[in-house]
């Protein structure tokens, strides 16, 4: 759906900036609309900071050309030297997304062959109104970033869900680990590629953002990253103990707790009193018991971790529950 918008929007801006060039008179109307073209950005913080770029870049090629033209004559290889010139400033200051854009319009100085002032502000006036159309299209087209976000949130905490449904069940069956590993594979690319498509998203939430949302979801990989802890010490364990259905039952439970509020910290007691009864409990009598335990011990730090992160998330964000997202 991106994508179609993107479309669209270089549709229209091409066309919009291309009639207003002409209604204006300028000559090389039909390059004002590939310059707003070139001016679309996927995203609405980008296309601020690039506008900016862009024309500071133009500006820059234009007097830079100028000077040359004017000093060396109009001639290929004069323009040749100054795009060497040009393109290693550019790159140098990091203005390197207004190379092409400025490039298109000092071939134009090249074809006048003379100075002309009237030929350079229409120039100046083909990059001033690409820009000046395709800003507004980027930053005013409307999206449901917010709406979009919110399903990437729905649909990471659903993925958790399994998660830990699965690792409960891992811990319970531990017979046939075949199909575990391969949800466990499934779940982690399926994350990854969310996680990507909601950065997108979140620069499209340009006002009043403090990245929460995003926070919210590289939380959740933080998470995931224990839980993948806690499948490779699952997946290690040799021996059933008794110790392993209780810890299955806990995680069941957490995982129909995963959600937006809170409930961390109840989930954090629950869990100490867990660990309590099991230091109380009588040591191990056999190697391969003691090995068993070892690995739940360490499962049970993965999810203590697990837990700290959300509650430090809520720590940083305490009404997040109240915002948009909820």
């Amino acid at each position: 759906m991106r994508i179609v918008h993107t479309a669209i929007k270089m549709t229209l801006v091409s066309v919009i900036a291309s009639l207003i060039a002409r209604v204006l008179g300028l000559d090389y109307w039909i390059t004002c609309g590939l310059l707003a073209l070139l001016s679309i950005q996927l995203t609405k913080r980008d296309s601020l900071v690039l506008t900016g770029k862009r024309m500071v870049d133009a500006l820059f090629a234009l007097g830079l050309s100028t000077l040359m033209f004017v000093a060396f004559g109009y001639q290929f290889w004069v323009f040749s030297v100054f795009v060497l010139i040009f393109v290693y400033v550019s790159l140098m200051f990091k203005i390197a997304e207004g190379i092409v854009p400025a490039l298109v319009l000092v071939t134009h100085l090249l074809i006048e062959g003379v100075f002309s002032m009237p030929a350079l502000l229409n120039t100046v006036f083909l990059m001033a109104i690409a820009l000046a159309v395709a800003l507004p299209f980027n930053l005013f087209y409307p999206t449901a970033s917010e709406r979009e976000i919110k399903r990437y949130i729905a649909s990471i905490d659903q993925l958790l869900k399994d998660h830990l449904f699965m690792f409960a069940l891992l811990l319970k069956d531990h017979i046939d680990t075949a199909d575990y590993e391969l949800h466990h594979a499934i779940i982690n690319d399926r994350m990854h590629v969310i996680l990507k498509e909601a950065r997108l998203v979140d620069k499209d939430i340009l006002f009043a953002n403090d990245h929460r949302y995003l926070s919210y979801l590289e939380m959740r990989k933080t998470q995931l990253n224990y839980i993948n802890h806690m499948y490779q010490h699952a997946l290690r364990i040799e021996s059933r103990h008794p110790f392993m259905n209780d810890i299955a039952d806990y995680v069941k439970a957490l995982s129909y707790d995963i959600g937006l509020y809170d409930k961390a910290t109840k989930q954090l007691e629950n869990l100490t009193r867990m660990r309590d009864a099991y230091k109380s409990s009588e040591l191990p009598k056999s190697r391969d018991e003691f090995e068993t335990r070892a690995m739940l011990y360490q499962i049970v730090n993965e999810i203590e971790h697990l837990l700290h992160v959300k509650i430090h998330f809520h720590k940083q964000y305490p009404d997040f529950q109240q915002s948009p997202a909820s």
